[in-house]
């Protein structure tokens, strides 16, 4: 039993082939048609035409190859073929004149006029010298205008000493 082969798979079932195209019928045969005059009776026979002598021809001329071109130049541009413009170029002054020409070229600055005197600062000024009150003893105190917006006033009354810090 062990010698016993398995049975090979069944075949696929196989498609039916298809059948050519049908040729279209031939059309129906016409009757040759009645000659209209009878053939005319046979003339002389024409004597053999003679052989010509041939001359031989020469071989047929070609166009030269193109020479390979370079690599780093540019091969010949084709020229255009099309209508030439025609441009009329004409001045628009019809005389031209002689004058001299009165502009100059100056390097560095000018000035006009040099006038600082009657320049004022419209801003107006600030006082010198302003007042502080001590906050601890109420002394009024004049000091010189400050240039910082934070200061420290100490107070000139000797039995005070009080520190103010103004701007803080």
């Amino acid at each position: 039993m062990a010698d016993k082969v398995p049975p090979p798979p069944p075949r696929p079932p196989q498609r039916p082939r298809k059948a050519p195209p049908a040729k279209p019928p031939m059309p129906p045969a016409k009757p040759p048609a009645p000659p209209a005059k009878p053939p005319a009776p046979p003339a002389k026979p024409s004597p053999p035409p003679k052989p010509k002598k041939k001359k031989p021809k020469p071989p047929p001329k070609r166009k030269p190859k193109p020479k390979a071109k370079p690599k780093g130049q540019p091969g010949k541009k084709k020229k255009r073929k099309g209508r030439k413009i025609n441009i009329k170029l004409g001045l628009r002054q019809k005389k031209i004149t002689d004058e001299e020409d009165t502009y100059s070229d100056q390097i560095g600055w000018t000035s006009l006029e040099e006038n600082f005197e009657d320049y004022e600062d419209p801003t107006p000024k600030e006082p010198e010298i302003i007042t502080h009150q001590c906050t601890m003893c109420g002394v009024m105190m004049r000091i010189p205008r400050p240039k910082r917006e934070r200061y420290k006033v100490i107070c000139a009354h000797p039995e005070c000493g009080h520190a103010d810090m103004i701007g803080i």
